[in-house]
């Protein structure tokens, strides 16, 4: 059944294109969620409202599909190049994530009308994903230390619109979304007080809770990959288009949950480990008069009591599973044909990201290492383990202009600016998920090459920076004062058909 899983989701990535974004938010994204995914609407500030002729904004406006007099079918084509920097105390000097050129596609199809009220069309396109690839110097750990990740998600349903009154439809959708991590490895710290066998070792000497008073974070490097799942979910909206030339539309998407599974992940706290046997040898022949060799041996002793047997280190594997949403959202568009040659477009989009994105739960089950189930829960049989990603995500708000200018029957020429606000607070913001682009211009041109109406767009992002916290980061003392730098570029071809 997994095996029949997993081809299904390689023959689906492997036909769209799926891609991920390196590091969320991108200014083509807000969060880790695409603004759009079409030529035609991303030369012209990626808005997806009020807009009567692009049919893949169907999961963003699905009662203008009423507006659609024949059936169209629009494909398209990106390569997404996002870049970004890193540096911290331990990586003073900037350091260069590798660039990718991910693949995106999108493709729908709005249908011939079986009533004249009635409208029906069907899409799919990703979402966006997340990502880093860094290898960087860790205080604990040493260095080159690889800091990856690569989520990616797509969905896809049909909508229908229905036209209640002369210029105004309701529409509504439905989709399915498929997403996977395929790798998310990098140092992670948590608490002590977390690791419920620190306690049970802290009694066992009085002078150990002393000695280990500085200790505010338990460094661990986890390697997990291949979760893959799904989740539902819907779309609601209106639009009204006047005689004047004025079209206004307004959507509604649900939150959608994806589960993901079917992963393994390695916890190595080997480094970790060293460091605290450090400091109950140190205890020894501070406060015992032992030597070096009489700690260590009465320390291995004091483990063995424990059950903890040194020899097996504190490296073990895991099946894994994690948890993301996509957030409710909510927008309003409005399009005004000015004139037959110029059309202005403006459009404003809600985010619930303080909903969707609180904390992304690993969750670990059948950890192989007696010694690691004894660290984290005081239990050399009990192999479970939850590391909750503290995100606490803030809600966003995006803005868009564009305008459009046709010079000639089959030739458009676009342009706009969008802006989204960071979803992602200084105190949680981490190498793999900076989720920091800001602003962005878009420029884009259609016309006809031997008949078929092609479009190209160009959406650029340019560098945007956040400074990690100084004091009081949720996910490690290596965030603290970390800066993190991200640019981007989006190159888009696609093509829309009329019939």
């Amino acid at each position: 059944m997994r095996s029949m899983r997993t081809l299904a989701a390689s023959l689906i990535l492997s036909g769209i294109a799926l891609a991920i974004p390196a590091g969320p938010a991108e200014a083509q994204t807000n969060g880790f969620v695409l603004h759009c995914l079409s030529a035609r609407a991303a030369g012209q500030a990626c808005v997806t409202r009020a807009r009567a002729d692009v049919p893949t904004n169907l999961f963003h406006d699905p009662a203008a599909i009423a507006w659609f007099d024949r059936p169209a079918l629009e494909a398209n084509l990106s390569a997404f190049v996002p870049s970004l920097t890193f540096r911290n105390n331990a990586n003073p000097r900037v350091n260069d994530g590798a660039v990718h050129a991910y693949p995106l596609a999108s493709l729908a199809f709005i249908g011939p009308k079986p009533l004249d009220a009635l409208s029906w069309g069907v899409g799919v396109e990703p979402i966006g994903g997340f990502g880093s690839d860094f290898v960087l110097r860790h205080q604990l750990l040493g260095p080159r230390q690889y800091y990856e990740s690569f989520f990616a998600a797509l969905k896809a349903g049909p909508v229908i619109a229905v036209q209640v009154a002369p210029g105004l439809s309701l529409g509504a959708g439905a989709y399915a979304t498929y997403a996977q991590i395929q790798k998310f490895r990098m140092p992670f710290t948590m608490p002590p007080n977390a690791a419920a066998g620190m306690g049970m070792l802290m009694q066992m000497d009085e002078h150990y809770p002393g000695m280990f008073a500085a200790v505010d974070e338990m460094t661990a490097y986890g390697d997990s990959r291949d979760f893959d799942g799904w989740g539902l979910g819907a779309t609601v909206g209106a639009a009204w288009r006047g005689s004047n030339g004025l079209r206004i539309s307004a959507s509604w998407s649900s939150k959608t949950t994806l589960s993901l599974d079917g992963a393994t992940a390695v916890i190595d706290m080997n480094r970790q480990f060293e460091a605290m046997f450090g400091v109950l040898v140190q205890e020894r022949m501070m406060h015992h008069g032992m030597s070096q060799a009489d700690a260590r041996a009465s320390v291995a002793q004091v483990l063995a009591f424990a059950g903890m047997n040194p020899e097996l280190g504190a490296r073990a594997t895991y099946r894994a599973e994690t948890e993301l949403s996509v957030p409710q959202s909510a927008g309003v568009g409005v399009s005004f044909q000015a004139t037959p040659r110029w059309n202005i477009a403006l459009e404003g989009v809600w985010r619930d990201w303080s909903d969707a994105e609180s904390v992304m739960p690993f969750i670990l089950t059948e950890g192989d290492n007696p010694n690691v189930n004894i660290l984290v829960n005081g239990d050399p049989a009990n192999g479970d383990f939850t590391y909750p990603f503290p995100l606490h995500w803030e809600d966003s708000w995006t803005g868009k202009a564009g305008v459009e200018f046709r010079p000639g029957a089959t030739t458009a020429l676009r342009a706009g600016y969008l802006y989204g606000s960071n979803p992602v607070p200084e105190n949680t913001v981490f190498v793999a998920f900076p989720a920091i682009a800001t602003h962005a211009v878009t420029a884009g041109v259609g016309f006809d090459a031997f008949g078929v109406p092609l479009e190209v767009s160009l959406v650029h992002a340019p560098s945007t920076e956040i400074v990690g916290t100084a004091a009081g980061h949720r996910l490690g003392n290596e965030y603290r004062g970390s800066v993190t730098t991200m640019r981007q570029t989006v190159l888009t071809f696609g093509a829309v058909w009329s019939f």
